[in-house]
């Protein structure tokens, strides 16, 4: 054929490898392919030349495929050119839509079957063939003789309409033409089948008889609209099916049809049914609303991304875990959103195209969020397919950990302190006795030397090293359950200040305390004392070359829960801040286990004994620290609503006491050593080595008109009656008995609670000479 002959189709790709396989594919010695490479190039090209039809790629940058065929319908020339859609990414039915409501005689999705292709394009290319002819065969009549001419056209008008009403019953949709007081004047098969009516009944239908009463009335104003501009006009409207109530939806297009001078004619419509789209595209929306819905209502946070590994969703978890909002994730690489250390899983589970390979446990993580916080996380990562099994993303689900791994690090910590407690426990009551036989001694030697005679400063040196073996022994108590505080409502404001003040004397470090005085907590002072020591000592070995402490105390309230099991609720809060070497990440997790220091002459029990202390208090003690930059160590405890007593004034020293005091303890050196002492200070000694004799001995004294005034019994007797059940015999035989506990370890709550098991004081075990003294005193002035 010649060249000036053949048919012009054109095709348009922003791709030229994709254009040149069209036009491979559609080579034809009829046919003469033009390709465009673009939007803009398309709308020169359908100026210049006349095509049959065009296939237009929707996908193109700058301009797409839409935008390109609204302009080519605007433009008269272009207006009528059969356009078939053809893409490989945008399959969704709105795409669809979108490209009927354009216009667009079909819209075909890769990979598609070329023959039915070439058939479709032969239709168009007939068309355009036939319509060509006509034209011909006008121009060729116009030069005869006008009836031969007018005799030719109506044949050929004939013809051309069964063909175009051929064509027109060949496509799926239902086609029309309505006249402007809109009845219709043609209707192809398909449409006459879905409304189940003839020829006949078709002619001079009217619209109203078709279309839902509602959308006539919604959409009025479009329709005048439209009639009044004769403008194309695209919407969705129910059409009725057969002769019954039942209505389908259809996407309805309608164009103007003019006379030769111009004038409106008619409407063309095409409706195609969209019905079972629509239904299926409304449950598509109601199960991603309740699956949306599901997403932000569970604990667990849910990432989903698409095959390339960009962000899709993010539930209401993942927003407030990662930092992220969902309208500043979306299309953001999965790394950059979810960014996790310590979890090789990301990277055996994910392809360098980010779309997982693979399944597997939960494994744990670190999350690094937006703000650069951090959260344990136990991450699983799971490949979405579809039904034919072709990965379509991915499913990220993770969990926050942090509480339950801190609540388990706590554990272990507990765990260990209890181990050390065991062996604390059993080491304990023997040590102090000895420490006491010790101490006992050096107080009697002293007692028979004079000050300044270099014997006595060997009894003073003496004593401090057993007192300091007595706080290494407290230390151990501290770990063990026997080590329970002998709680009472203190001011820990003063005695944190006068701790820390003590602690920092004589060392070249400055202390600087501020304590809010008003702060009361139910505690062993002791050993709210010692754990003040301990991390001023702590601060000063921090910091060789001298520098500064920050000692605070305040109050604080706590409105949730955290994750350290503290309860909303009134604190007292303690903070030690120092300017010293700092602590790294690594030995942070270490430093309150017990023996575990960095310190050439530590003993690794200072930080353990505070823990200890703190958790024995129902309290937390934490450390917040870098390398270089100082630590600092905060403790919260539960502040009390108890009124602080009365302050009582201690008993004077007096030099000799009077009456009669019983000794019970298993130990012949404890009873000897005591014995010596009270005699000394001017009491009367009696002697029992358990319970039992204990018993007999005060009945005996009753009896004999010579009664004990105060009775002081051991805690623990191995193989024998102890102080608990002596004393409850004892107070039901003479319930005025006036009874001391003494012990060097227990692991009952007595000497916490010694009042509450009959006992008028209690006092630990090694002691001073002149604490036992003031405590019997104390006894015997009530």
């Amino acid at each position: 054929m010649d060249a000036n002959n053949k048919i012009k189709i054109l095709v348009v790709d922003d791709r030229a490898d994709n254009a040149f396989a069209l036009s491979e594919t559609l080579n034809d010695p009829d046919y003469e392919v033009i390709t465009a490479l673009s939007g803009e190039q398309a709308l020169k090209e359908v100026l210049q030349a006349e095509f049959a039809v065009i296939l237009l790629d929707v996908q193109m940058p700058g301009m797409d495929g839409f935008e390109t065929a609204r302009l080519m319908r605007r433009r008269r020339k272009s207006r009528s050119i059969p356009i078939i859609f053809i893409t490989a990414i945008n399959k969704q039915d709105e795409y669809v839509y979108k490209g009927y409501s354009l216009g667009a005689v079909d819209y075909i999705c890769k990979p598609f079957d070329i023959d039915i292709l070439r058939s479709k394009i032969a239709v168009f290319v007939d068309l355009f063939r036939k319509n060509r002819q006509i034209k011909a065969q006008a121009r060729l009549i116009h030069d005869s003789e006008r009836r031969e001419r007018a005799r030719q056209l109506a044949q050929v008008k004939q013809r051309g309409e069964r063909r175009y009403r051929n064509l027109a019953d060949l496509v799926p949709q239902l086609v029309c033409i309505v006249a402007r007081d809109l009845r219709f004047e043609y209707m192809n098969q398909r449409a006459l089948a879905y409304l189940g009516i003839d020829d006949k009944s078709a002619v001079n239908l009217i619209l109203e008889k078709v279309v839902h009463q509602d959308d006539l009335d919604g959409k009025k104003d479009r329709w005048r609209e439209a009639l009044l501009a004769g403008a194309e006009l695209s919407m969705e409207l129910r059409l009725r099916r057969g002769q019954g109530e039942e209505f389908r939806w259809h996407l309805v297009h309608i164009q103007p049809e003019y006379t030769a001078r111009g004038r409106l004619r008619a409407w063309l419509g095409v409706a195609t049914d969209i019905d079972d789209q629509r239904r299926v595209a409304e449950a598509l929306a109601a199960e991603k609303e309740r699956l949306s819905v599901t997403l932000r209502s569970i604990g667990d946070g849910v990432i989903t991304t698409d095959t390339r590994g960009r962000v899709v969703l993010l539930n209401r978890a993942a927003e407030q875990l990662t930092g992220w909002v969902q309208a500043e994730a979306a299309g953001r690489p999965l790394a950059e959103v979810f960014a996790v250390r310590d979890v090789p899983c990301c990277q055996e589970m994910v392809n360098a195209s980010g779309i997982p390979v693979g399944g597997g446990p939960d494994r744990r993580a670190v999350l690094v969020g937006r703000d650069r916080r951090e959260w344990a996380v136990t991450v699983g990562i799971t490949p979405m397919r579809d039904a034919l099994g072709h990965v379509q993303g991915t499913a990220v689900v993770f969990r926050d950990v942090t509480d339950a791994q801190r609540f388990e690090e706590e554990r272990q910590k507990a765990s260990k302190l209890e181990s050390v407690g065991l062996l604390a426990g059993a080491i304990a009551h023997d040590f102090n006795n000895i420490l006491t036989a010790i101490m006992g001694n050096i107080a009697l030697a002293k007692l028979h030397t004079a000050v300044g005679e270099p014997v006595f400063d060997r009894l003073e040196e003496a004593e401090r090293a057993v007192l300091w073996a007595r706080d290494l022994t407290q230390q151990l108590l501290t770990f063990s359950k026997g080590g329970a505080p002998v709680k009472r409502p203190i001011e820990i404001g003063s005695v944190v200040r006068d701790s820390a003040e003590f602690a920092s004397r004589g060392s070249n470090i400055l202390c600087e305390v501020a304590v809010n005085t008003q702060v009361v907590v139910e505690a062993d002072e002791g050993q709210i004392r010692q754990v003040l020591h301990n991390l001023v000592l702590n601060a000063q070995q921090a910091m060789p070359e001298g520098g500064r402490v920050w000692v605070s105390v305040d109050e604080v309230r706590h409105t949730v829960h955290d994750g350290h099991g503290l309860a909303p609720g009134r604190y007292a809060q303690v903070v030690c801040r120092d300017e010293g070497t700092g602590i790294s990440k690594e030995i942070q997790t270490r430093i309150f286990d017990p023996y575990f220091t960095t310190k050439q002459k530590g003993s690794g029990l200072g930080l353990a004994t505070s823990y200890s202390i703190v958790h024995k208090h129902n309290g937390v003690i934490t450390v917040e620290s870098e390398v270089g930059k100082g630590a600092v160590f905060r403790i919260l405890l539960p502040a009390s609503g108890t009124k602080l007593p009365p302050l009582i004034h201690p008993v004077g020293r007096v030099r000799r006491g009077h009456g009669r005091i019983l000794v019970m303890d298993d130990e012949s050196f404890i009873r000897d050593v005591l014995g010596r002492l009270f005699t000394h200070f001017g009491y009367e000694v009696g002697y029992a080595k358990d319970g039992a004799e204990a018993l007999a001995a005060y009945k005996r004294a009753i009896e004999d008109d010579r009664p004990y005034h105060v009775v002081i019994m051991d805690l623990v007797i191995p193989g024998g009656m102890g102080g608990r059940e002596a004393v409850r015999k004892l107070l039901e035989f003479d319930p005025q008995a006036r009874v001391i506990v003494s012990s060097g370890y227990s692991n009952d709550p007595i000497m916490a609670n010694y009042r509450h098991y009959g006992f008028c004081e209690a006092i630990s075990k090694p002691y001073r000479n002149e604490e036992l003294r003031i405590v019997v005193q104390k006894v015997l002035a009530r």
